[in-house]
């Protein structure tokens, strides 16, 4: 198809794909949103050869299970960096880990973490870094973090570990050298100088799938810390007081849950939390 093919989106198929988005992600996506749409879908929609949102929205139900993946790729943002609200780390080195592992020291050794909308990675490496720095001694505890994201190219970024040089501007030069390997990337051009996690903070990281709008969840276990940040941003309230009803039931007393910088709970003890920092609640 020739790329340069103006595809215009009117109001019905705007209408279409906010349904869309919602039903398979529950982002709500607001009336304002409509060149966001339009920028964001444009490219897979010349990708696949048709000429409109109104036959793209037709592929994608004919289609559901083979585009939905790139469907939701579309419309999710991905913005992170290492050390992002870097106060939620500096409240966990100070405060959690150390109540944590007073708590859970007769309870099998162990500390369960949940990256919740992980991006590209940056996130779960830095709760890792925390740790590490926190005490080397747990590794002879239990120590294991689930980060989850919708993107499936965002998770392979964090699988691998691998970001480019400048990613990591704002992030101290001795956690750098401990904690990431150089590596070279053969471009078409030159070789690029990237930095990859060492193995030993890849191996507390499990990157997994997961559609945080699918009835049942996998994970079974109880959360020590659960990092939802910015993500309730994309949902209405309806959808936010669910999932925060279910990030309860996956949390003991005394745990933990940080949300971002533009994100609260209207009524945290109706939910089971308590605020005590700057998005910072813990479970009661």
């Amino acid at each position: 198809m020739n790329e340069q093919v103006k595809i215009n989106l009117n109001d019905s198929e705007f209408t279409e794909i906010r349904k869309l988005v919602f039903e398979n992600t529950g982002i709500s996506l607001a009336a304002s949103k409509k060149e966001l749409v339009k920028r964001r879908f444009t490219p897979r929609i010349k990708e696949l050869g048709l000429n409109s949102f109104d036959a793209y929205v037709h592929y994608v139900k004919a289609n559901h299970d083979q585009e939905i993946s790139d469907f939701c790729n579309a419309i999710t943002t991905n913005l992170t960096s290492f050390f992002r609200e870097n106060h939620h780390y500096e409240f966990l080195e100070r405060e959690a880990i150390p109540t944590l592992m007073k708590r859970n020291q007769q309870q099998g050794r162990k500390l369960r973490i949940w990256s919740s909308g992980c991006s590209s990675g940056q996130e779960a490496y830095c709760l890792a870094i925390t740790i590490r720095e926190f005490n080397s001694g747990l590794d002879r505890w239990d120590v294991k973090i689930l980060a989850t994201d919708l993107d499936e190219k965002c998770l392979s970024t964090a699988r691998s570990g691998t970001y480019p040089v400048e990613a990591f501007e704002k992030v101290p030069k001795q956690l750098i050298s401990k904690y990431f390997d150089e590596t070279q990337e053969l471009t078409k051009y030159k070789n690029t100088s990237r930095y990859q996690a060492i193995a030993d903070l890849r191996q507390l990281i499990t990157f997994n799938k997961l559609n945080l709008m699918t009835s049942q969840w996998p994970m079974k276990g109880e959360f020590d810390v659960i990092f939802c940040r910015n993500v309730f941003i994309y949902f209405d309230r309806e959808t936010q007081h669910d999932l925060l009803l279910r990030y309860a039931a996956l949390q003991a007393p005394g745990s933990y849950l940080c949300l971002g910088h533009s994100e609260s709970i209207a009524d945290p003890s109706a939910i089971g939390y308590k605020l005590i920092g700057k998005t910072t609640y813990i479970r009661v």
